[in-house]
């Protein structure tokens, strides 16, 4: 008799950051291994459905009680890409199956990004618009009343274009800490996502999310909805590892993992 799978609580929190046949320009090698391909991203909703997995969305997940025999999967998509509207969307539509897309409201409309009538196309076809901040900034770094300027206004133009309340924010780089929990609650967020490879617990002020790489088998995707500890425990254990060296890095080099200075925004 085969010996029964542990299982953790909680629910995955899928955080995809673009769906492309080839890398788009601009796209550092560092970024690139979070692209996946149309075909892989089909196999995927593929496996969510053929396993017994629903699709909900991230506030039904998360105002709701847990219930390991429901077996929900979010899925979330960060920075707002063009390949969003292009790609993801005709292949969420055809699986029957919704996502969150954390957007930056600064680079909405601008080239190799969302266009807002793509935004509000995509919100009137069951998708779900969320804060990735204003712009692509490292948040804790931020001076209190930049932070709360970039959380607002990115919560009031969303708001104002799809006409629903934005309750939740995706913290650029998964870079986050108790001045940003609390800043994003002051201005009406209910939760901040971060990037921490675990699966979610409805009502956390955090909510976990686990990246699907480009690399990302289907055996490594299955565990990963199994909820099984191996899926998990390396990425926690790099996290861990990299959360100083990568902060550091964001402030002296930021260039090298594909961010922004805030200096070079007017």
């Amino acid at each position: 008799m085969a010996a029964r799978q542990l299982s953790l609580g909680g629910a995955p929190v899928l955080m995809y950051h673009g769906i492309g046949v080839s890398i788009p320009a601009g796209v550092g090698d560092r970024e690139s291994r979070y692209w996946v391909s149309p075909e892989s991203f089909g196999r995927q909703l593929a496996q969510i459905r053929d396993g017994g997995h629903s699709v909900v969305g991230l506030h039904a997940f998360w105002a709701s009680r847990e219930d390991p025999a429901h077996q929900p999967v979010v899925l979330t998509f960060d920075d707002g890409r063009a390949t969003d509207y292009e790609l993801s969307f005709p292949l969420l539509l055809e699986a029957g199956a919704r996502a969150e897309f954390f957007v930056n409201t600064a680079t909405i409309g601008q080239p190799g990004y969302l266009a807002w009538s793509e935004v509000v196309e995509m919100h009137r076809a069951g998708m779900s618009f969320q804060s990735h901040a204003h712009d692509h900034f490292v948040l804790p770094g931020l001076p209190p009343p930049i932070l709360k300027n970039e959380l607002e206004t990115s919560k009031r133009l969303l708001e104002d274009r799809v006409g629903v309340e934005v309750g939740f924010l995706a913290a650029p780089y998964g870079l986050l800490d108790r001045r940003v929990l609390d800043t994003a609650r002051e201005v009406g967020y209910r939760a901040v996502c971060g990037s921490l490879s675990w699966p979610a617990r409805p009502g956390a002020a955090t909510v976990n999310r686990v990246p699907v790489y480009r690399d990302t088998t289907a055996a490594r995707f299955a565990a990963i909805l199994g909820r099984q500890p191996s899926a998990f425990l390396p990425g926690v254990a790099r996290t861990m590892l990299m959360y100083l060296p990568k902060r550091i890095l964001l402030k002296v080099r930021p260039h090298y993992l594909g961010a922004r200075p805030q200096t070079e925004v007017a």
